[in-house]
């Protein structure tokens, strides 16, 4: 008589998890690869900007700053070999990694720098200064 809660029980989850599973994937969903890049070792950890353009992966010994813009990693930020979990602070616009083996911590404030590459300009491309004129803000 105890058996027949369990048979019960057991049958239940098995209905539940056939009934959650999906019946066919559709065959009109496209995927494509993009953005594939080269870390110099496994990653460990990774997080992406608030604003969603760049996204950080962290790897032993540095913090590659991918650009979801440009499709590439544009910068790699070195740091100790030791750091091996990093989270990203929306707030203040910063990396904290720590070390799990070192007991350490180490914050990296990341400031944003206007770049005019690849926008239209007026007078010699090589000028030692640029003017930049923001017409709207957004």
């Amino acid at each position: 008589m105890k058996k027949t809660p369990i048979m019960l029980g057991m049958a239940l989850v098995v209905i539940v998890s056939l009934l959650s599973v999906p019946l066919a994937i559709p065959d009109n969903v496209d995927w494509t690869t993009s953005g594939q890049f080269h870390l110099k070792a496994p990653a460990l950890d990774m997080y992406v900007s608030a604003d969603r353009k760049w996204f950080y992966i962290l790897s032993k010994g540095e913090i590659a700053v991918y650009s979801f813009a440009d499709g590439k990693i544009v910068n790699r930020i070195t740091i100790d070999k030791a750091f091996d979990r990093m989270i990203y602070l929306q707030e203040k616009n910063s990396l904290v990694v720590t070390s799990r083996s070192g007991n350490a911590l180490q914050t990296i404030h990341l400031k944003l720098m206007f770049s005019t590459s690849g926008l239209p300009y007026k007078g010699s491309e090589h000028a030692p200064i640029t003017v930049a004129i923001f017409s709207s803000y957004q």
